[in-house]
C-alpha cells in the first residue's frame, strides 16, 4: 500500500509533464462524457459515396474463425447465437479487437460471412458503447471502407452507419490522449473524406496528419513512442493512406502526397534498420509479436507504391544496432520517449538485446498483458530488462498501467568505433548516476557497469534475459547460454531464475534470466563460441 507522500510524489512526477493541450481536453473530454452523450445512429439523408481505387493491402492476420468464433490477444471465444460486440469477459483491448473489423481483411473469409458480421453489427447499433468510442472508430472505418472497395460493395445501410460514425469521429477526435491515437483519427478521417468526398473531414485529417506526422516522426524516421510494435503500426496506416491518395483522384493534393511519402522513407529507413536478419524487431517498451505486419510485408508493401526505405542513421530514438558477422548487438541509451505521453514507455534504459548467428539469444522479455495488474508493472520494471538496478529501485517509476513518475534522462553519450559509453540521472535523488560502456570486437562484447555518487559502495543488480530456447548453465564460474560464455570482473554473485517470456498477448513461456549482484562497479565479458 503506497504512503500518501509516496503517492502524492508519483502523482506529481507524473503529471508535471502533460501539456495544456492535454490537460484542457481531458476537461472537454470527460464533460462531454458526463453531460453530452451522443450515441451515433443512422443519417437520414441519402449517402452515395464513390467506391474508391485502392491496390492490394497486407492482408489482416486470421481473427475470426467461422461460426461467430473469434480470437484476440491469444484468447479465443464463440458466441452461440448473436455476437456480443460488448463482451466484458476478457480485457477490454479484447472487444476493442473485435469492434476494428480487421477480420474483413483477412485471407480466409467469405463474403457471406463477412456481409452475416456487418449486418449483426448494424442491429442494435445505438446501444453501443466499447465500439463508437474515436479509437475504435478509426479502426474500423479504414476496414470498411478498405472491404468494400476490394469486393465493391455498396450498402445504403453499411454508408449510412459509417457516415455518422465518421461525424461522431470528427467531433470527438483523441486531443485528450495524443500519440498515436490521435494519428489513427487522422488517418481515419484522410479514408472517411475520399470516400465520401466530403471537404470537413479533408480539412481535419489533412491538419492532423501534417502537425502529428512533424510531431511524432523523429529524425531517424523513428515513432516518437519509441515501440517498433507501433512504428510498425502507424508505418501500416500511413502507406494505406499513400494508396490512397495515389489512386484516387479527388481532392488529389500533390503536396499532402509528397509530405506523407517523405515521412514513409524515412520510417521504412528505420524499421529497415533496425531489425534483426532473421526479420525479428526488438521487442522494447510496448512491443509483442503477433499483432503488426512484419517488416519485410511492410517494406514490400512501400516497394508496391513506389517508395524506397531511406537510408538512415540512428539517432534521436536513442536505439543503436551494431552488427558484427556472427552477432547483432541492439543498444538503447535513449530517454523513455515523449515526456507527455509515455505510457509505452519501460523503465529500461541501457537495456540491450543480442542476437547470435541470426538467432535470438540475450532478450527483451515483452509485453503479455496491458491490464492493471501485477504483471503489467513487473513487465515493464527495471528487473525486466537487461540493465541495472539500483539499490532495488527503479530507474524510472512505472506505474498503473500507462504512467511513468520519476524518469531517468540520458545526460552524457560518447560514441567511437568500436564503442559507446553513456549515462542516466535515474538515481540523481539519490545523488547517484549510472554509466555503461558497451565495447565490442569480432567475437567479443564487453560492458562495463558503474554507479557514481557518494557514498561510493552502492549496490546494484545487472539482469540478462535468454531466450526459451537457450539453455543456460552455470560451472566453474563460468556461465555458458547458448554459444555464449559469460563471465564477470569482479568475482561476484549470481543466480538463475525462471521468468515469463512474452511471445504474444496472453502468452508467455518460461525462459532463464541470471541475476548478477555487485558494489559499484562490473565488467560483464561475453564471448561468442563456434
Amino acid at each position: 500500500m503506497l504512503t500518501l507522500s509516496r503517492r502524492i510524489s508519483l502523482y506529481y512526477h507524473t503529471l508535471r509533464y502533460l501539456t495544456f493541450k492535454q490537460i484542457y481536453f481531458q476537461v472537454i473530454y470527460r464533460l462531454k462524457k458526463t453531460f453530452f452523450k451522443q450515441i451515433p445512429s443512422e443519417v437520414s439523408r441519402s449517402i452515395d459515396p464513390q467506391l474508391l481505387n485502392l491496390l492490394p493491402s497486407i492482408a489482416s492476420r486470421k481473427s475470426y474463425l467461422g461460426n461467430r468464433t473469434f480470437i484476440y490477444l491469444n484468447k479465443p471465444k464463440i458466441f452461440a447465437e448473436k455476437i456480443d460486440w460488448e463482451f466484458s469477459g476478457f480485457e477490454k483491448l479484447w472487444v476493442y479487437n473485435l469492434n476494428y473489423f480487421d477480420f474483413l481483411l483477412q485471407e480466409e473469409i467469405t463474403e457471406k460471412d463477412s456481409i452475416q458480421l456487418l449486418d449483426e453489427f448494424c442491429d442494435d447499433i445505438a446501444q453501443r458503447k466499447e465500439g463508437i468510442e474515436p479509437y475504435p472508430i478509426s479502426l474500423r472505418g479504414i476496414n470498411w471502407i478498405k472491404f468494400f472497395t476490394y469486393n465493391r460493395i455498396t450498402n445504403p445501410r453499411y454508408n449510412s452507419i459509417l457516415y455518422s460514425h465518421y461525424r461522431h469521429l470528427a467531433n470527438n477526435l483523441e486531443y485528450h490522449l495524443l500519440g498515436n491515437h490521435l494519428l489513427e483519427n487522422g488517418f481515419s478521417l484522410m479514408f472517411g473524406a475520399y470516400y465520401f468526398k466530403n471537404e470537413r473531414l479533408y480539412k481535419k485529417a489533412r491538419r492532423i496528419l501534417i502537425d502529428e506526422l512533424n510531431e511524432q516522426i523523429l529524425n531517424d524516421g523513428a515513432h516518437f513512442e519509441l515501440s517498433p510494435m507501433y512504428h510498425q503500426i502507424i508505418l501500416f496506416r500511413l502507406l494505406d493512406s499513400i494508396n490512397l491518395l495515389k489512386n484516387n483522384l479527388w481532392n488529389h493534393n500533390d503536396d499532402l502526397l509528397i509530405f506523407l511519402e517523405s515521412k514513409a522513407r524515412k520510417m521504412l529507413g528505420w524499421i529497415k534498420i533496425i531489425t534483426f536478419s532473421n526479420g525479428d524487431i526488438p521487442m522494447v517498451n510496448d512491443s509483442t509479436g503477433g499483432i503488426t505486419p512484419d517488416p519485410f510485408a511492410l517494406l514490400q508493401y512501400g516497394r508496391k507504391l513506389g517508395l524506397e526505405a531511406e537510408d538512415v542513421s540512428l539517432s534521436d530514438s536513442g536505439y543503436r544496432m551494431i552488427r558484427q558477422q556472427d552477432f547483432e548487438l541492439f543498444i538503447d541509451i535513449g530517454n523513455i520517449g515523449p515526456d507527455y505521453i509515455p505510457g509505452h514507455a519501460h523503465s529500461d534504459t541501457f537495456n540491450f538485446i543480442l542476437y547470435v548467428k541470426g538467432l535470438p539469444v540475450i532478450v527483451d522479455r515483452g509485453i503479455s498483458t496491458y491490464s492493471k495488474s501485477p504483471q503489467r508493472i513487473i513487465e515493464r520494471s527495471t528487473e525486466s530488462h537487461n540493465t541495472v538496478k539500483v539499490n532495488d529501485l527503479e530507474q524510472s517509476e512505472v506505474w498503473a498501467s500507462f504512467r511513468v513518475g520519476r524518469r531517468a534522462k540520458v545526460i552524457h553519450i560518447n560514441e567511437q568505433i568500436g564503442e559507446i559509453f553513456a549515462i542516466h540521472n535515474g538515481y540523481q535523488y539519490l545523488r547517484i548516476k549510472h554509466q555503461r560502456a558497451w565495447q565490442w570486437e569480432e567475437r567479443k562484447i564487453k560492458i562495463t557497469d558503474s554507479i557514481l555518487g557518494e557514498p561510493m559502495m552502492q549496490s546494484g543488480i545487472a539482469y540478462f534475459h535468454f531466450h526459451p530456447d537457450v539453455t543456460v548453465q552455470i560451472k566453474n564460474d563460468l556461465i555458458t547460454a547458448g554459444n555464449l560464455t559469460l563471465f564477470f570482473t569482479p568475482q561476484t554473485s549470481y543466480t538463475l531464475h525462471d521468468y515469463d517470456y512474452a511471445e504474444g498477448f496472453n502468452l508467455t513461456k518460461k525462459a532463464k534470466r541470471l541475476k548478477v549482484s555487485f558494489t559499484a562497479t562490473l565488467e560483464t565479458t561475453i564471448a561468442i563460441n563456434d
